[in-house]
């Protein structure tokens, strides 16, 4: 009968087993807490990062939204290219009558006047 065991010490065994696995599901349960909280924090910084992407999604979207773009840019050059070249038109035919003058009045000598009637952007030979 020495090998029996009481009833008691078998409450007694199930009592420490449960202490144990209490123990044990709180240091759980403290683990769970701490990655909680570290996950509350992981969550804080991302929600910042959000915030701070979406400032320059909006910065992006106005910088497209003024962006001039290539297409544009060559219109517009080639319109002050246009522009240009008949103010300097206009220019060439205001020299081009003044050295007529001064030739009909021998102020210069043909040679001369043809010379700088032919001369660039818009070349002429008399």
């Amino acid at each position: 009968m020495e090998n029996q065991v009481t009833t008691n010490e078998i409450l007694e065994a199930i009592n420490h087993f449960a202490e144990k696995v209490d123990e044990r599901f709180d240091k759980v349960d403290d683990r769970f807490d701490r990655l909680e909280g570290r996950m509350d924090n992981v969550e804080g910084r991302l929600n910042k990062v959000e915030g701070k992407m979406d400032i320059i999604e909006g910065r992006l979207d106005r910088i497209e939204a003024n962006m001039v773009t290539k297409e544009y840019l060559d219109d517009k050059l080639a319109d002050l290219r246009g522009d240009m070249v008949v103010l300097t038109r206009k220019e060439d035919h205001k020299l081009t009558a003044l050295v007529e003058i001064l030739a009909a009045k021998n102020v210069i000598t043909p040679e001369e006047s043809a010379r700088i009637i032919s001369m660039e952007p818009f070349g002429k030979t008399i």
